[in-house]
């Protein structure tokens, strides 16, 4: 009964810790925490192999929007092009993954 306690209990722990050792993929200017995380297993530009990622779906609601009008559409253009300087190539892939595309 020891063991059976002491492997259930190892279990619990261990998403959490594992959730804890997971970097998101955020605004870098962050400062409270997000809303709305996704974790997907999807294998990113920078990764060797597949692993669970985590998007702050917050951060990229924005530029998931269709526009209204033209001047929308230039302000959804700059801010994809803002993230583009932050996530680089991760940029589309996120996109891809949010948009269910992979």
């Amino acid at each position: 009964m020891r063991k059976l306690f002491a492997l259930l209990l190892l279990i619990w722990l261990t998403p959490a810790t594992a959730a804890d050792n997971l970097r998101c993929i955020e605004n870098p200017k962050r400062i409270k925490a997000c809303p709305h995380l996704l974790y997907r297993v999807a294998q990113l530009s920078d990764m060797a192999a597949p692993a669970v990622i985590c998007i702050c779906v917050s951060d990229f609601a924005q530029v998931l929007a269709q526009p209204k009008d033209e001047a929308e559409k230039i302000r959804l253009n700059m801010t994809k092009r803002q993230l583009e300087v932050q996530h680089g190539d991760k940029l589309q892939q996120v996109l891809d993954i949010l948009q269910r595309r992979i």
